[in-house]
C-alpha cells in the first residue's frame, strides 16, 4: 500500500510542503513559522515601498510582485487553517489509489499509473518554470545597469543606494525567492493534480459502464445488477470526492479570478510603456508564466466538468434495454443524477471553465486598453 509521498499524484507537492511543515506536521513547526516569516517580512517591506515609489513602471511591476507575494501567503494560511480538512483530500486520494491498484484490472491500473505520472512530471516542469523565471528577475539588475533590488522594498532607517545595505538585502530576496516560489506552486500543482485524479476516476466510471454487460456471454442478472450497484457507489464516491475539492479551492479559486485580472492588466501595461529590453523580456515571461498557472487550473477543472457530462452519455448507450425493471429504474435514477455537470465552481458563483478563463482574459485586456487610453 502506497503513502502520500508515494502516490504520483500529490507525492511532489506532499514532500515540498512536509518538509517546509505545513501539511502533516505538527501544529508548531519550526519549519512553518520560519518560512512564512521570511515571506512576510518581505512582503511588508513591498507594500512600503509602493508608497514611496513614483515611477510608474516601477511601481506596476513591483505591485505585481507585491500582490503575488500576499497570495503566495494567503494561500498557505488557507491551507494552515484548513489543514486536516486538506490532509483528509489526500488520505482519500490515497485510499482510492490504493483500491485501485489493489482491483488488478489492466485498463484501471495502466490509466491510473499514467496519468499519475504525467500529474508528477507536470508538478517538477511548474516548480522549475517559476524557479527559473525568479531567477531571471534576480539577475534583472545585472542587465539593466541600475542599482535597483529585484523587489523594490522599504526599510525605516535603512539607506538601500548604501553599497553593504543593498548587497544585504540583495542577499536576503536571493535567499526568499525559492521559499516564495514553495509557497505558490505547490499548493496549484496539488489542486491540479486533485482535478485529473477526479478526471481519471471518471474515466474509470464509464469503463465499468461499459463492460457492465458483456454482449457476448449470457450474464446473470444478478450479477449485472450487483455490477450496476457497484458502479452506483463508485459514481456516488466521485460526487462526494469533487464536492470535498470544491470546498478546499471556492474561496482560493474565487480569489485568483480578481489577482488574475489585476496582474494580467497591470503586465500587459507595464509591456506598453517600458523601453529597457531587459524590462520587456521579463514582462513577457511573466505574462506567460500567469497565464500558464491559471490556464492548467481552468483547463483541470473543465476536464471534469466535461468528462462527468460523459458519465451520462456512457449510460444511455449501454444495452439498458436488456436489462430488467430494477436495473432500468437504478440507471434512471443516476442518468438524472449525471445529467447535473460535477463543477468546481469559484466562490460558489462562477464554475470554473475554460470559457470563464477566456472571459477573464477578454475583461484584463479591456482594462489595459482603458488604462493606456488614460495614461496616453
Amino acid at each position: 500500500m502506497k503513502t502520500a509521498e508515494e502516490v504520483p499524484f500529490v507525492a511532489f507537492s506532499v514532500k515540498v510542503w512536509k518538509f517546509m511543515g505545513f501539511l502533516f506536521a505538527t501544529k508548531y513547526s519550526n519549519q512553518r513559522y520560519f518560512f512564512l516569516l521570511i515571506n512576510v517580512a518581505l512582503n511588508i517591506s513591498q507594500f512600503a515601498y509602493l508608497f514611496t515609489e513614483e515611477k510608474l513602471d516601477k511601481l506596476i511591476l513591483n505591485g505585481y510582485f507585491t500582490v503575488w507575494y500576499f497570495n503566495c501567503i494567503m494561500r498557505v494560511v488557507i491551507v494552515l487553517k484548513r489543514q486536516k480538512d486538506y490532509e483528509d483530500c489526500i488520505h482519500k486520494l490515497v485510499r482510492l489509489y490504493n483500491f485501485i491498484e489493489t482491483t488488478g484490472d489492466e485498463y484501471m491500473v495502466n490509466l491510473l499509473q499514467e496519468v499519475g505520472k504525467k500529474a508528477h512530471r507536470f508538478s517538477i516542469m511548474n516548480v522549475c518554470l517559476s524557479l527559473t523565471t525568479g531567477a531571471c528577475f534576480l539577475i534583472y539588475p545585472v542587465f539593466t545597469g541600475m542599482q535597483d533590488l529585484p523587489y523594490g522594498v522599504y526599510v525605516p532607517f535603512l539607506n538601500t543606494s548604501n553599497r553593504f545595505t543593498y548587497k544585504l538585502l540583495y542577499l536576503y530576496e536571493i535567499l526568499a525567492t525559492p521559499p516564495g516560489v514553495t509557497l505558490y506552486i505547490p499548493f496549484s500543482n496539488l489542486v491540479i493534480s486533485f482535478f485529473l485524479f477526479a478526471h481519471t476516476l471518471m474515466q474509470i466510471l464509464r469503463y465499468k459502464l461499459n463492460i457492465l454487460m458483456d454482449p457476448e456471454k449470457d450474464q446473470d442478472e444478478k450479477m449485472t445488477e450487483k455490477k450496476l450497484k457497484i458502479a452506483i457507489k463508485y459514481h456516488q464516491v466521485l460526487i462526494v470526492l469533487i464536492d470535498d475539492i470544491n470546498s478546499l479551492v471556492v474561496s482560493v479559486s474565487f480569489i485568483e479570478i480578481i489577482f488574475f485580472t489585476m496582474l494580467l492588466c497591470a503586465l500587459l501595461f507595464v509591456l506598453n510603456i517600458v523601453e529597457l529590453l531587459p524590462q520587456i523580456c521579463l514582462s513577457c515571461l511573466y505574462i506567460v508564466l500567469i497565464m500558464t498557472q491559471l490556464f492548467t487550473l481552468y483547463w483541470g477543472a473543465n476536464e471534469v466538468t466535461v468528462e462527468s457530462l460523459k458519465v451520462r452519455e456512457a449510460l444511455y448507450d449501454m444495452p439498458w434495454y436488456n436489462m430488467n425493471e430494477k436495473c432500468k429504474k437504478l440507471l434512471l435514477i443516476v442518468m438524472i443524477r449525471s445529467s447535473r455537470p460535477l463543477q468546481i465552481v469559484a466562490g460558489n458563483i462562477y464554475p470554473v471553465t475554460l470559457q470563464m478563463f477566456q472571459s477573464l482574459a477578454n475583461v484584463s485586456y479591456s482594462y489595459f486598453t482603458i488604462l493606456r487610453r488614460v495614461y496616453q
